[in-house]
């Protein structure tokens, strides 16, 4: 059974470091010694505390052998701890031959087994040191026995040591042993409780980073840190996603080249009082993406300090506001047209009665006088432009006050096929418009009034053909889908509806300026000659009546392309 896998990782690491420090340190010291050694040679005296005889250096070179079998053993061992204290305890015959060897009670060296304590209790603490402390007064007491009794001769021993003397030399020693001993069992087991503190503190510190990394990139708001010279040091996951930029592409980048109003805002910033930031202030900018798609950031600023309180930076919090944008352009649109439409329902009825009037009177006249061809000429353009007028009207009220939705679930192709057919056959229509027609696959069911239906349909294929001046496309599709509209639903919509049925009109035409984008859809607002500007305010009015949305999307010169998203009916039958 392997050992080693017993012991935690942590724990193994440490042994494994400890070990492999006591194998460098021995062989600092035999380097030591054998630089030592040869230096006196080299100078011929044959002795200073060191007996410079082949015996001693074959004894070093045994042990460089020794400490370079630990090394190839060192990874393959199965019982590290139990190897560590076999190395210990050669380590103390080591140095017991080294007493030997430099003269036995004579040595400078059983002061070598303090180093030999000292390492076990770092290696094995309290009881490792206790242990070496017996262990070297056995072994120095067994030398010092052995030369009293004559039992060896150490290398330069000139007369046998008297029983006093041996007594005298173990009684210090071994005093000496177990002083050292205590007080380093004492350090040790100190240093390991402050490791395990350290090593606690340590867990702690990473749970709680990893902890507050986690928030921060859970966070639904983008979040980054500037330094006091507006360089990017950090950006959580949201930002990135925002942004659509990757982190590692806007570290140390600048702010003032992402966001180039932030400049203005961060000198502002500098120039209130500390206790400015303490005023929640929001702010709102532009940034243009990657894709060329333009959206709006609201964002915060706060100061960054360090532990002592100085500034270090600034962080910035922001979001994506473009939907909101859209919902609050979108309201504010609501608004100006139910206001118009309200105004318009009042003038239109009280128009209509005496232009009805007027009309009547003007025909009975033309039927009861004799005119000549100039009068009937007249007559006729006073006819023909009530008739518009009333026309005029009658749209009006019907972007006024649409008529009740009678919705049910329909097959919305048959509504599409029916009002293409019809269109082909309008004046509008002529032979340099080619027709793309959906394309069929299974029906679609829609929750839709057929009558107003036809008629936004009818309203923008008359729109398209009218921007198509000799020759173009018209391309009409239609599936269904699950896409998300939340940001472009009207207020009181069914925000949490999921399928839609998908029609898109496109055409090749002229296209549309962005700065008359935004008002197509108001009253009375018109780019071509003769138009009332109704046609797309009456669109806009059956659809959000239907909860639904459309969108437009063009370029000059590009043509246009009409989306409209129609709640999708309650059953779908797909036949492949």
């Amino acid at each position: 059974m392997n050992s080693n896998l017993c012991i935690p990782t942590d724990t193994y690491q440490k042994l494994f470091n400890n070990v492999k420090g006591l194998m460098l340190w021995r062989v600092i010291i035999l380097t030591v010694l054998l630089a030592i050694a040869y230096v006196f040679q080299l100078s011929e005296r044959k002795y200073f505390f060191i007996s410079t005889t082949n015996q001693f250096y074959y004894f070093i070179s045994i042990f460089y052998l020794v400490t370079i079998a630990y090394a190839f053993l060192l990874k393959r061992i199965k019982d590290l701890r139990r190897f560590t204290i076999v190395q210990l305890v050669i380590d103390h015959l080591f140095i017991t031959g080294l007493i030997y060897y430099t003269g036995g009670i004579g040595s400078f060296f059983p002061t070598a087994f303090i180093f030999s304590i000292i390492g076990c209790s770092i290696l094995l603490y309290k009881r490792g040191a206790f242990y070496a402390a017996s262990l070297s007064t056995f072994l120095y007491g067994l030398t010092l026995l052995l030369q009293l009794y004559g039992w060896i001769h150490p290398p330069g021993q000139v007369v046998t040591p008297e029983a006093s003397q041996v007594f005298y030399s173990l009684i210090i020693y071994l005093a000496a042993y177990y002083i050292v001993a205590f007080l380093s069992s004492i350090i040790s087991e100190e240093l390991k409780k402050k490791k395990t503190e350290l090593i606690q503190k340590q867990v702690d510190y990473d749970q709680l980073e990893a902890f507050n990394r986690n928030i921060v990139q859970s966070l639904d708001s983008g979040l980054l840190t500037i330094d006091l010279n507006g360089r990017i040091n950090f950006l959580n996951r949201t930002a990135e996603k925002i942004l659509n930029r990757k982190g590692a592409e806007l570290k140390n980048a600048s702010i003032y080249d992402l966001f180039p109003e932030m400049g203005g805002v961060v000198e502002e910033l500098k120039q209130k009082a500390p206790d400015f930031f303490n005023n929640y202030q929001r702010y709102e900018t532009i940034l243009t993406v990657e894709n060329g798609r333009t959206i709006y950031l609201g964002f915060s600023i706060s100061p960054l300090t360090d532990p002592d309180g100085s500034l270090i930076g600034y962080t910035l919090i922001f979001q994506d506001i473009t939907r909101f944008k859209e919902m609050e352009d979108q309201m504010k649109r609501y608004d100006r047209m139910a206001a118009i439409g309200s105004l318009a329902a009042g003038m239109a009825h009280e128009i209509r009665n005496p232009l009805a009037s007027l009309s009547g009177a003007i025909q009975m006249l033309k039927s009861e006088l004799t005119l000549d061809e100039q009068q009937n000429h007249l007559m006729e353009i006073t006819l023909r432009e009530s008739e518009r007028l009333n026309a005029l009207i009658t749209d009006f009220l019907l972007f006024a006050h649409p008529p009740h939705t009678n919705q049910s679930s329909l097959e919305i192709g048959k509504i599409l096929d029916e009002t293409i057919e019809l269109f082909t056959h309008a004046p509008v229509f002529h032979e340099g418009i080619h027709i793309t027609r959906p394309h069929r696959n299974g029906e679609i069911l829609a929750m839709v009034d057929p009558d107003q239906v036809r008629q936004v349909i009818w309203n923008l294929l008359i729109n398209a053909a009218q921007a198509i001046p000799e020759k173009g496309d018209i391309r009409i599709s239609l599936e269904q889908t699950n896409e998300n509209l939340r940001g472009s639903m009207p207020f009181h919509a069914q925000m949490k509806r999921k399928d839609w049925v998908k029609i898109t009109i496109a055409d090749s035409g002229n296209g549309i300026a962005p700065q008359e984008k935004e008002k197509i859809f108001e009253p009375f607002y018109t780019t071509k000659e003769g138009g009332t500007g109704l046609g797309l305010s009456i669109v806009h009015k059956i659809i959000e009546s239907h909860n639904g949305v459309i969108k437009v999307e063009s370029e000059v010169g590009r043509g246009a392309a009409f989306t409209v998203f129609l709640p999708a009916g309650s059953n779908v039958a797909q036949h492949h």
